[in-house]
């Protein structure tokens, strides 16, 4: 897509990073000197003022005007064009062009140039978008025969990768709507089935909040320790809490998903687990925890973020116990339930599950793709 004449530039040759961000600005501060200006942190929403609104002309603040940022923390190396009256909080960069290129570039294509860039750097929050080393990232900027930057050209690529980026952020959308597809597979009439409570089954309760990343660092070891995350452990510690077969699903963030465990770990208090009750004999939790797990999700309580894809829910213990929510169980002709139907089962939910995560994998294959 992209031809003609370029030259290499480091964003510290066209921007001035001698202009610091806000240092120690606080949502307290801006709390306490509400005004009309934007003050915006770290986040990946562009329009949203995430730390409020401040007076304008206080002293030591400082203000900018249509000017790029970046964030160095939270959304890691994200870049906004912000229009208008604005300051940022300290998380976040200024991007002032120096004056003597300023006429001479487009930030919409300096937006996309440097975002495609920043990309491969794939920031975590270990390895966050110092300035050290987002100053030094190399975008292409088209020249004229001259040797001066094409400033035509760029207003037509920025166009065309602003279409490019509508068509990631759809597929995002797509994503997320194809993670939470909850697939129910129909009832066999040659089944007979019991409908359960999953409290009946299974006592939930709350991980334990003693595990903060200050115990992790004291108690480091080789036991797993699971938090809110939906994939993975949060940390390794020296003890476990549960050892054996459970269920456990995720409290708040992505609220309502499921794990399965065999072995010794232990719970934050932002994860919960399904403790056996003395009903739950000859059941298969590899089949609960298809079933169930939709049900979690429709559950779960709270507001999603941008684009669904962050979302900010609950599912606690309490919640759970309230639940008027029925699990389809295969039983026998005594009554009792029918652990290989469940296995049966389970084997077909996983082959579905398998087709969908492929076509998750294929999905973030196309959002990953970086323009040459």
């Amino acid at each position: 897509m992209v031809k003609g004449r370029f030259v290499k530039k480091t964003i510290h040759e066209i921007f001035d990073f001698s202009i610091s961000t806000n240092s120690g600005l606080t949502k307290s501060f801006v709390n306490s000197h509400k005004g009309t200006v934007p003050v915006y942190g770290a986040s990946q929403d562009l329009s949203i003022p995430s730390y409020g609104y401040i007076q304008d002309g206080l002293e030591g603040i400082k203000y900018f005007d249509d000017c790029l940022t970046y964030n160095k923390d939270g959304a890691s190396g994200l870049v906004f064009f912000r229009k208008g009256h604005f300051t940022i909080s300290e998380k976040v960069v200024p991007l002032v062009i120096f004056e003597d290129i300023r006429n001479q570039l487009d930030c919409n294509y300096l937006k996309y140039a440097i975002e495609n860039e920043s990309r491969k750097q794939e920031y975590t929050f270990s390895n966050k978008a110092t300035k050290i080393t987002f100053k030094n990232i190399e975008i292409k900027i088209p020249i004229l025969d001259d040797g001066t930057f094409d400033l035509s050209k760029q207003i037509t690529l920025a166009q065309k990768y602003k279409e490019v980026e509508e068509k990631r952020l759809s597929l995002i959308n797509r994503l997320d709507e194809i993670k939470d597809i909850a697939f129910r597979l129909p009832k066999d009439k040659n089944i007979k089935w019991a409908e359960v409570k999953c409290s009946f089954l299974f006592k939930p309760t709350n991980g334990n909040s003693i595990y903060t990343k200050e115990y992790c660092k004291n108690h480091a070891g080789d036991i797993p320790l699971y938090s809110g995350n939906t994939e993975g452990s949060f940390d390794m510690v020296d003890s476990f809490d549960y050892d054996g077969e459970y269920l456990t699903w995720a409290k708040d963030g992505l609220a309502g998903y499921m794990m399965l465990h065999n072995g010794k770990f232990s719970l934050t208090g932002h994860r919960g687990i399904l403790i056996p009750t003395d009903n739950c004999q000859n059941i298969d939790l590899t089949y609960i925890k298809y079933v169930l797990e939709p049900i979690f999700r429709a559950n779960k309580k709270g507001r999603e973020g941008d684009l669904g894809k962050n979302e900010y829910t609950t599912l606690n213990s309490d919640m759970i116990k309230k639940m008027k929510d029925t699990i389809p169980i295969p039983i026998l002709d005594n009554g009792s339930y029918d652990i290989e139907k469940q296995k049966e089962l389970a084997i077909k939910y996983e082959k579905l599950e398998n087709i969908k995560l492929e076509l998750m994998n294929k999905i973030i294959e196309l959002t990953n793709i970086v323009i040459a």
